[in-house]
């Protein structure tokens, strides 16, 4: 079994997993105690698999890390960033990581698929796609496409845009002349599926507070509930959200009218306090 790179990944943990099942196909011995062992906690046999479930690498530890996994320096360098990454604890900071992923990336396999974290990257790539759909446009055009965003965007920010779009084949030109967008959606690799929309859905709840912030319109609407529930009322918010998450698509899918609005709907569903233990 090959041993993973950490450039093929967006979550330094599923790198570590994928890491020590390479490192145990090679040596059965090689368990996730052994890996604490050598990580200089000889009686702290569950370090590394509370790391995989969630617990935090401190700075110590992120130096050890690197030893063990034997990166070299460019490697660590996008391991540190990584961590960071993942660990981040204000938006600013994940973004500024997220960032830097980019530009540390250099594998041949990350030269193609960097279009797709530059797609993530701004959450109005998808918002002009979807405006290309309701509206007439022309590439030239792009001081229109920017000011129709609500809130609007910069003519180069919309440049940079319909490149990265056209480039994706997500918005072809038609023989009109016109950007339209295709049929074809963003396959983006499994193995950063989840963090790179985790990044955009960042970006969506952003958007959500600034529309809050604006004057207040007829069209806008937020609705929030702080509730208490049992574990079984629980499940049943989550399956009547998915069901209603699939009514949603339906109606788009199946409204018989021209789309003429472009729209975000965010819904968020959290815990305010840690989960009651039996």
């Amino acid at each position: 079994m090959e041993q993973p790179t950490p450039y093929d990944y967006n979550d330094y943990r599923r790198y570590l997993t994928d890491w020590h099942a390479a490192r145990q196909a090679a040596d059965p011995e090689f368990s996730k105690s052994e890996v604490s062992r050598q990580l200089g906690l000889p009686r702290t046999r569950s370090y590394f698999t509370d790391i995989l479930a969630g617990k935090r690498i401190t700075g110590t530890f992120l130096d050890r890390f690197i030893l063990l996994l034997g990166l070299d320096k460019d490697e660590a360098r996008y391991f540190r960033v990584l961590v960071r990454f993942n660990q981040a604890e204000s938006p600013e900071d994940r973004e500024l990581s997220f960032d830097q992923l980019v530009a540390l990336n250099k594998t041949p396999r990350q030269s193609l698929e960097q279009k797709h974290y530059l797609y993530y990257r701004s959450w109005w790539n998808g918002a002009i796609r979807a405006l290309l759909e309701i509206g007439s446009y022309r590439e030239e055009e792009l001081g229109r496409i920017a000011k129709d965003l609500t809130p609007a965007i910069t003519p180069g920010e919309a440049k940079a845009s319909i490149e990265l779009l056209l480039d994706l084949g997500l918005v072809a030109t038609s023989p009109e002349g016109l950007l339209k967008p295709t049929t074809r959606n963003l396959a983006t690799p499994e193995s950063s599926r989840d963090e790179l929309v985790r990044q955009l859905q960042i970006q969506q709840l952003e958007l959500a507070q600034r529309s809050l912030l604006m004057p207040p319109s007829a069209d806008r609407r937020t609705f929030s509930n702080t509730i208490s529930v049992s574990e079984a009322g629980w499940e049943m918010i989550l399956q009547r959200i998915e069901r209603f998450r699939e009514e949603l698509r339906s109606i788009v899918h199946r409204d018989p009218d021209s789309p003429n609005r472009v729209a975000q709907f965010t819904l968020s569903f959290i815990p305010l306090t840690r989960k009651a233990t039996p």
